[in-house]
């Protein structure tokens, strides 16, 4: 074939060979038409769905939307829905040999796609041959994002309920400790409340003298009102330290049932405003481009071998 293109010889090579173009391009167009369909290629229907993160905690500067595609992308989910629907079988993947899981995944990931929307909501899309299985995975990949999700909530959730747990049990000791102090204290010295025995006290003993109580009452009195100054200022700081204590572990009892509370939910993790349905129509193979991609590519090889046939001749 000479070096400069002579664009002049292309229209005498068609008008020449129409015949050959049209049975190469006829040909053309039925075999492929024929290895596209069903028989050799089998057709595959798409199911989707759009949904909104909810109930998400985020992290350092990433969206809620960010976090549920991070979710969405896990590979607990992907091996969950590889086990749930046997698709080694179904993609007709050899795991047992070398290479056969890195396969299998690479069929998985080529099937499901999932991206992030102008509206912060997160599209998944997934094909499959049937697609009430390409709908049921779907649904199954919502399923395994919640209880994914709810894992992941209720593993720190339950860090937080130990450190509660702990922090409840040293508050209930020294309030126990306290108590165990005061009864006996309330039984040994009879006392209840330091500061209204005290006045009920002092005023008996002043009635005593003005209305010439014998000596023996006046000594009893007095007895009391020792022990009250003896025990009397322990007595006092003891229940002080007790309301205290006690106000600690009732705020901390508060704590500790939202925190059980937390771990205990079950909450969902995704708004569904588009959910998956069975497709009626295919989405693979497209059968005219394949046709008419083969039927160009025939055509033009076809011609090339023509040119390159006439400069042989000319050649000779």
């Amino acid at each position: 074939m000479s070096s400069e293109v002579n664009f002049q010889g292309f229209l005498p090579v068609l008008q020449r060979n129409w015949r050959v173009f049209v049975v190469v391009g006829i040909t053309a167009a039925a075999l492929s038409g024929i290895l596209s369909g069903p028989t050799f290629i089998k057709p595959r229907y798409m199911s989707t769905a759009t949904v909104y993160p909810v109930n998400l905690n985020s992290y350092s500067i990433e969206t809620r939307t960010d976090q549920l595609l991070q979710l969405l992308e896990s590979n607990s989910i992907r091996d969950s829905l590889i086990k749930r629907f046997d698709l080694a079988r179904v993609y007709e993947v050899d795991t047992t040999a070398n290479g056969g899981y890195f396969a299998l995944y690479n069929e998985f990931n080529d099937r499901v796609e999932i991206t992030k929307t102008r509206y912060e909501s997160v599209l998944i899309e997934i094909v499959d041959e049937d697609p009430v299985r390409a709908r049921d995975l779907v649904n199954g990949m919502l399923e395994q994002v919640n209880l994914l999700a709810r894992r992941l909530q209720r593993e720190k959730s339950k860090e937080v309920l130990r450190i509660a747990e702990r922090a409840l049990a040293h508050e209930r000791h020294k309030l126990d400790s306290v108590e165990t102090i005061l009864d006996s204290l309330r039984r040994t010295s009879g006392l209840l409340n330091y500061d209204a025995q005290a006045k009920e006290l002092t005023k008996g003993y002043v009635r005593m003298l003005s209305t010439g109580a014998s000596q023996s009452q006046k000594d009893a009195v007095l007895g009391m009102i020792r022990d009250l100054e003896e025990k009397g200022g322990q007595f006092r700081q003891l229940t002080e330290l007790s309301d205290l204590f006690r106000g600690n572990y009732d705020r901390l009892l508060t704590e500790y049932e939202k925190v059980v509370n937390d771990v205990t939910k079950e909450l969902t993790y995704t708004n569904t405003v588009v959910y998956p349905e069975v497709s009626d129509k295919k989405v693979y193979p497209v059968r005219w481009v394949i046709v008419s991609s083969v039927t160009f590519s025939a055509l033009f090889l076809c011609f090339v071998l023509l040119l390159w046939r006439d400069d042989r001749r000319l050649r000779a």
